[in-house]
């Protein structure tokens, strides 16, 4: 069933994390290794009980292709709370636990 309610403009993500850029091409959002600067505000997984307290980046599909270099990450959900420097961000590791992904990690 249709809703009437939904919106089909993609969500304003902010500007990319790497280049600065905004508009409808920040649009890829990724999950990094380290926590992120507010807890509760960020990437979390269900396999394995994680909080959402990963760290998120967003990023054009220009630096996505490149690989460019992230010089900020997401201050806590995108789009809405702004970013913080990487140099100034947490450097504590956020990552899945193994055990909980066989799917992904066979040799657990």
């Amino acid at each position: 069933m249709f809703d009437d309610d939904l919106d089909d403009d993609p969500p304003d993500l902010g500007e990319c994390c790497a280049c600065g850029v905004v508009g409808p091409a920040v649009r890829n959002i990724l999950m990094l290794d380290t926590v992120a600067p507010t807890p509760g505000k960020g990437w979390g997984c269900f396999a394995c009980s994680l909080p959402q307290n990963g760290a998120l980046a967003v990023v054009c599909d220009t630096c996505l292709d490149a690989d460019a270099p992230l010089r900020h990450i997401c201050l806590g959900w995108p789009g809405v709370d702004g970013r913080i420097a990487r140099d100034r961000a947490p450097t504590t590791p956020f990552t899945h636990n193994r055990a909980y992904h066989p799917e992904e990690y066979p040799d657990a």
